[in-house]
């Protein structure tokens, strides 16, 4: 009995670990994640060095979860000693990322330490299901291989379900590229001579100060040819912004009325930047570059006019009152504390319920 035990413990783990890879590779193949999306511990793995291997992770996870499940429904002498090796690699995995993971990274995703954890809890079962022989004896019935087979398919195919029915923000991809997950996300462009963008630049400022750093705010250059002063204002930023001052720079051009690439220099002496640093990457051919290339993506956003800011998924065009802007960022805030855990919520009932439930009906037909 107790063997019969380890091999449906076995089986769930692998089930579960299908379903949370299934789960990470929906999010590294999405703009933005639709089931870590926390902005914390998830975020950080995935700018890590280990995240950046993309969906590699998830894809090797899936196929090595998937061929012990096979292994176990289908097992002999020859695939059960495959399988006890394979389940151990993967539980020296498991421990060896949740080791980097709290050691190296610092930070903890909360999908990987299940697929991790439960890495290392099928590694136990495997060996306690090699000690008493049970890998290498068939199913009784071909009810039980059934039964597990669904509970592997629907594992891994509600994931990718929601994945797919789950709507992407309905946003230009250039714009989704510059979020950052778990934050209330804000693109701006910027024209520093256009009117217009002067008017509404303290109202954006009292609304995000408000909000702090629940936002994550992108600034995108797009200097008018109609405005002769407009280029050299967004040097000034970008040479301002390299030295972490671009927002106080901003603040500075929008404030004054002279643009001239001399006041901008004396703007950022009064920001007490670091000249020569400064003077140097005014002349800098990247700086330009840097422009260009933001204009370059404004307008495959699809560019019709200043002011334009995407506050969450809703883009306000020309000067706004500050109500709209408000309501604008609460609709954001909302969308952000809901979406993702409608998601994970639908995705663990769904799974605990299936998957527990065969388990369940496997143990009694083992002891029937």
């Amino acid at each position: 009995m107790r063997a019969k035990v380890a091999s449906i413990i076995f089986r769930l783990a692998v089930s579960v670990a299908l379903a949370v890879s299934a789960a990470l590779l929906v999010d590294y193949l999405r703009p933005l994640p639709a089931f870590c999306d926390t902005g914390g511990g998830c975020e950080t793995v995935r700018e890590s060095a280990l995240g950046r291997a993309g969906v590699l992770m998830p894809s090797l996870g899936l196929a090595g979860f998937a061929s012990l499940m096979l292994l176990s429904l289908w097992p002999s002498r020859r695939s059960a000693r495959f399988l006890l090796g394979f389940a151990l690699l993967g539980g020296v995995a498991g421990a060896a990322l949740l080791f980097a993971q709290a050691f190296v990274i610092g930070a903890f995703c909360q999908l990987c330490v299940v697929v991790d954890v439960a890495a290392i809890v099928a590694a136990s079962a495997a060996v306690v299901m090699h000690r008493s022989g049970v890998a290498f004896e068939s199913p009784r019935l071909s009810t039980e291989r059934w039964l597990w087979g669904s509970a592997s398919v629907l594992s891994i195919a509600i994931p990718l379900l929601i994945g797919v029915v789950q709507p992407s923000p309905p946003l230009p991809r250039e714009v989704v590229e510059l979020w950052k997950p778990g934050k209330i996300n804000v693109i701006e462009l910027s024209d520093f001579q256009c009117p217009y963008c002067r008017r509404l630049h303290p109202t954006m400022n009292a609304v995000l100060s408000e909000y702090g750093d629940k936002v994550h705010y992108v600034r995108l250059n797009m200097p008018l040819k109609s405005h002769p002063q407009a280029r050299d204002a967004a040097r000034a930023f970008v040479c301002a912004d390299r030295q972490g001052r671009g927002e106080a720079m901003a603040d500075a051009l929008f404030e004054t009325r002279d643009l001239t690439s001399k006041n901008c220099e004396k703007l950022a002496e009064g920001l007490g930047l670091a000249m020569d640093a400064y003077r140097s990457c005014i002349q800098d051919a990247a700086t330009d570059a840097r422009i260009d290339a933001e204009i370059a993506r404004i307008r495959s956003m699809g560019f019709e006019g200043l002011p334009t800011v995407w506050i969450g998924n809703e883009r306000l065009r020309g000067l706004q009152p500050e109500a709209k802007i408000r309501d604008a960022f609460a609709k954001a805030q909302e969308e952000l504390e809901g979406s993702s855990r409608r998601s994970a919520g639908f995705l663990w009932g769904a799974l605990a319920a299936g998957v527990l439930g065969v388990g369940i009906v496997a143990l009694r037909m083992g002891r029937s």
